[in-house]
């Protein structure tokens, strides 16, 4: 259940935080000392989409019995709706009168190998790929049809994926942990609707791009660059 999940996460979106949290209380509350604002505490489920990407590994032979070198995948799935599913939580800072907005965004999703390598009986990061990102915002001034409001925003953070990595024999090696694995990006675009007096909900894409860089137990290296496409529906409290 998302619920159960959440809970499994807190461990490692504590070390995310830890990670940003000064950053982004120097922004927000430097701004606040001159303009007032608005928080917005976000929630979102949907899907994800991970582009075909090549997977490197070196060192690990001995271990996993697989040879230096890249493979092919054959693409990535996301099994968004099956356990543990997609979901997200954000927190952004929006200033009154302004466009410009700042947000704190942890983004679980998974991605899993349609075609494993020889030599291994699971590529996959089933726990999730796992991002915090601080993100820019800009939302437009003028309201469109039925009152949406289309927003921006660029972001920069980390990934803390969930490494699952077995070779094919009883004897081979086996990574199934979560690891800091490198800095993650991000863009998005959506639009915004009011709901109900502080209720609101939005309708969102975005494209995360995370290198990662993995250690294997038992030693070796796992590297790949993950590109993931996201769709996203949330709801919002304002405060």
């Amino acid at each position: 259940m998302i619920i159960d999940q959440m809970f499994k996460n807190l461990r490692f979106i504590s070390f995310f935080l830890a990670k940003i949290s000064a950053l982004f209380a120097f922004v927000v509350f430097t701004s606040l000392n001159s303009i007032a604002g608005t928080y917005e505490f976000s929630v979102y489920g949907g899907m994800n989409h991970p582009a075909h990407s090549s997977v490197k590994f070196s060192g690990a032979a001995s271990s996993y019995g697989i040879s230096d070198g890249s493979y092919s995948t054959d693409g990535w799935k996301g099994k968004s709706f099956e356990s543990p599913v997609y979901y997200g939580l954000r927190l952004d800072y929006w200033l009154d009168n302004k466009p410009w907005g700042l947000g704190v965004d942890f983004n679980h999703s998974k991605v899993i190998a349609e075609k494993l390598p020889a030599g291994l009986r699971r590529l996959e990061f089933t726990d999730g790929l796992n991002t915090l990102t601080l993100t820019g915002l800009y939302k437009t001034k003028e309201k469109i049809f039925f009152d949406l409001q289309p927003y921006l925003g660029v972001g920069v953070g980390i990934s803390y994926p969930h490494v699952e990595i077995t070779g094919t024999s009883s004897s081979s090696g086996r990574t199934y942990e979560y690891q800091s694995t490198g800095i993650a990006y991000q863009i998005l675009g959506g639009l915004k609707f009011s709901l109900h007096e502080n209720w609101g909900g939005f309708a969102e894409y975005r494209l995360t791009f995370t290198p990662l860089e993995a250690d294997l137990n038992g030693g070796g290296k796992f590297k790949s660059d993950i590109n993931n496409s996201q769709l996203s529906l949330g709801i919002t409290y304002k405060f």
